[in-house]
């Protein structure tokens, strides 16, 4: 996927519910038409999709029009699994598609999010339901009880229905999994979905056989790589480049993008970037979840931090996910270069930016120096993922041209 210089049509199709009844009566037609709607939409964005791309709508839409078409399929078999390297159109892709889906039982969410969302749910439940079956007293001695066991495993299927309700189409963002807890959550979480009449739409940066990679406990996850390999299609997404790393022209900039990469700006320079530094009487101390956090600048949606106020205190990425409902604009000052960050930091800064990429947030990131060569701190692929998304960021550098890459490593 990269931008071309193009004849511009008209804005994408977004269906209503009552324009869905009017389309193609088959699912041959839905399948042509949902297609037109993602590439009309890519023709406005100036965006080409490639070969693997333009495989990966076909897929999406035929396998939605079975779904929604007017036989009615069950989606066994149809759900899909999109996976590749950072920067390679999944977003964009999942995006225009979920946009095109005729009807509004549809969901998509972040991963993240929504297993955020559903441990809390399944805690509470599990709470209600096992007060139900234990008797007064017994704290201990019932553990591994039938009922207790039927009992919790109700309470996590009805946190799943509660959460998804009528959806028929459910779309993940950044599917992944790293903890051997949440190993067993996802399984059954695959078993209803897989039982119910729902159409199964990820994205991963990992192939199947790569989630909970860790080989002490890798045997959890195996139940769910074998459904996604027999109840997903699974389709592969590597152009051998990162899309992030072509220079952008300001048009075509949106979202994430809107930022800027910038080492050591003077005043002058901020101002013609359009950005003004916070006096002391901006700063103002947050508690987005059970810690305070300050910041140098809140207001007009825009929050300014020092990188040691979010990225070297005990912040978390739920922090982030609150922060990013009320600010569209963040800039973060003071990050250090490669010899002075730290793992801690690095990691909490890559968190910070998964969750403003994610939600489509401006962010501005102003450097002591450049961190390139600290990418090492972190795992292989999560320091690609981080490479990726400061690529999408304009890179400035005083001095030079806004369009010169960064440093060879970051958005080389």
């Amino acid at each position: 996927m990269h931008s071309y210089s193009g004849k511009l049509v008209g804005m994408p199709h977004q269906y209503s519910d009552a324009q869905a009844s009017t389309l193609s009566g088959t699912s041959d037609g839905l399948h042509d038409d949902i297609q037109r709607v993602i590439h009309e939409r890519a023709t406005v964005e100036r965006l080409d999709l490639d070969k693997q791309q333009q495989a990966a709508v076909r897929l999406l839409s035929g396998n939605v029009a079975m779904h929604l078409g007017p036989g009615h399929l069950s989606p066994a078999g149809k759900h899909v699994y999109l996976w590749g390297p950072p920067g390679r159109g999944k977003t964009w892709i999942l995006g225009a598609f979920y946009d095109a889906l005729p009807t509004s039982r549809k969901r998509r969410v972040h991963f993240h999010d929504f297993f955020r969302e559903l441990h809390s749910s399944a805690h509470k439940a599990t709470e209600i339901a096992l007060a139900q079956v234990d008797e007064p007293g017994s704290l201990g001695s019932s553990r591994g009880r039938m009922d207790r066991v039927a009992a919790r495993t109700s309470a996590i299927e009805q946190a799943i229905e509660s959460m998804l309700g009528d959806v028929e189409v459910l779309c993940f963002d950044e599917f992944h999994c790293n903890d051997p807890g949440d190993a067993m959550l996802l399984a059954r979480m695959f078993k209803f979905i897989m039982g119910r009449r729902i159409l199964l739409i990820t994205t991963s940066n990992y192939p199947p056989e790569e989630l909970l990679a860790d080989e002490y406990y890798h045997h959890l996850i195996l139940p769910t790589i074998d459904a996604i390999r027999e109840q997903m299609n699974v389709h592969e997404l590597d152009a051998r480049l990162d899309y992030r790393s072509i220079a952008k022209d300001e048009a075509d900039r949106r979202g994430f993008a809107k930022g800027t990469l910038a080492i050591s700006p003077s005043e002058s320079e901020l101002h013609a970037l359009g950005i003004t530094v916070p006096d002391a009487t901006e700063s103002a101390r947050l508690k987005p979840t059970s810690h305070e956090i300050r910041a140098l600048r809140v207001a007009n949606g825009q929050i300014w931090f020092d990188f040691r106020d979010l990225c070297e205190s005990l912040t978390s990425t739920l922090d982030y996910l609150e922060l990013a409902k009320d600010y569209g604009h963040w800039i973060v000052s003071g990050v250090p270069g490669s010899a002075e960050m730290t793992p801690f930091g690095l990691r909490r800064l890559a968190n910070a930016i998964d969750v403003l990429y994610d939600h489509g947030i401006r962010l501005d990131l102003l450097m002591d120096g450049n961190f390139a060569d600290s990418l090492s701190l972190l795992p292989e692929l999560d320091a690609s993922r981080l490479e990726s998304r400061l690529n999408a960021l304009r890179p400035f550098v005083p001095g030079k041209e806004a369009k010169e890459p960064l440093a060879e490593g970051v958005n080389a």
